[in-house]
């Protein structure tokens, strides 16, 4: 069996088995994903491993956010700083990157959520600092921007394609 197969199956015993005091089995899982769930060619197994693998970061977040806000923060960063390496990948499909695309707009309110949410003056600055860096992705990667450029899109009104 694949590396990617061992995961997909130990990641499926843990939901099987799952119990309050398994955070530290589910830590481990996350942090151990082969390179090989992020494609650039997805298949059904990795398209289990990666939709298990972001799950469980948000269980670890849902977990840890009232106890322990920085872990729960960090695993909140980390699935969109996997997500967006899977996006900036060109080699990547183009199927891939759309759902990894919407996810990260997920998280990305999910984090400022979570950041208005905490008292301490720091949370601020990384809800601000979460924006700018979520827009400025955005816009490099021009998701949201109309993928064909032909005459068809041509707005009468300026001067460019949109």
């Amino acid at each position: 069996m694949s590396e990617l197969g061992t995961w997909v199956e130990q990641i499926s015993q843990w939901y099987e088995t799952r119990k309050h005091d398994q955070g530290n089995q589910l830590e481990s899982l996350i942090l151990s994903v082969p390179d090989s769930v992020w494609g650039p060619v997805i298949t059904d197994v990795q398209s289990k491993a990666i939709a298990c693998w972001l799950d469980g970061c948000l269980r670890i977040f849902h977990h840890a956010q009232y106890s322990d806000p920085e872990k729960a923060f960090q695993y909140l960063q980390l699935a969109y700083s996997k997500l967006q390496q899977v996006v900036s990948k060109p080699a990547s499909e183009l199927e891939l990157k759309d759902w990894c695309m919407k996810r990260l707009q997920h998280l990305a309110v999910l984090s400022l959520e979570f950041c208005n949410q905490q008292t301490r003056s720091h949370w601020q600055q990384e809800s601000h600092q979460l924006i700018e860096s979520h827009v400025q992705f955005m816009a490099s990667h021009a998701w949201n921007e109309p993928q064909s450029r032909d005459l068809r899109n041509y707005d009468q009104g300026s001067s460019s394609l949109h």
